[in-house]
């Protein structure tokens, strides 16, 4: 029997591995700041290391962990905060290009498979296009979900990732700076 409980589970061991994740990177963080080596190794990858991780952390229907819980790290490791923001931006948002590209490769099996879904999407995009550029703003830069959950199905829709790149970065920067600080913030508290 499915309870309304039962239905928190996968919420709740997301919920639990972000902070896991974010608290062994504070401890990380904390260890690389005393160790010359590790600062050194991390520091030789610098920015292109962070733009990996960020494309990989964007991913986050397949990796469902923030690379921006990794600040602290980058940080320790003699990295600037605002080039790591940017970085992280950068990062994410070829992420969502990807998710673009797949919703892209993907649409005529959503077609086939999903008619009366693509059709009330349709209704949704079409009925109100001047709001796809600030709800895409405001779903990157406050909403807590993957991308890809919104850019997918704009692919789907046949939108340009062109008329939502602009309202996607700056979401995305505004999303990376508010946790990269944050993240940074409560390292330095707490260390």
């Amino acid at each position: 029997m499915v309870t309304r409980y039962t239905k928190l589970v996968p919420f709740v061991l997301i919920a639990t591995l972000l902070l896991s994740v974010t608290i062994i990177a504070l401890f990380a963080a904390h260890l690389i700041e005393n160790s010359t080596a590790t600062q050194a190794m991390i520091a030789q990858f610098g920015y292109f290391g962070v733009l990996v991780v960020a494309i990989i952390g964007g991913l986050n229907i397949i990796f469902p962990v923030p690379a921006v819980t990794l600040t602290p790290v980058f940080t320790a490791s003699g990295l600037y905060l605002p080039f790591i923001i940017l970085t992280l931006t950068v990062g994410t948002i070829i992420a969502d290009y990807i998710g673009y590209l797949f919703g892209n490769v993907s649409r005529p099996l959503l077609y086939s498979q999903y008619p009366k879904v693509i059709a009330w999407l349709e209704t949704k995009i079409t009925t109100k296009p001047k709001l796809l550029i600030p709800i895409t703003f405001l779903y990157a830069a406050f909403i807590p979900l993957p991308n890809e959950v919104l850019v997918i199905p704009l692919a789907v829709l046949g939108i340009k990732f062109r008329r939502i790149l602009l309202p996607l970065l700056f979401g995305n920067l505004l999303n990376q700076a508010i946790y990269a600080t944050s993240i940074q913030t409560i390292f330095w508290w707490w260390f």
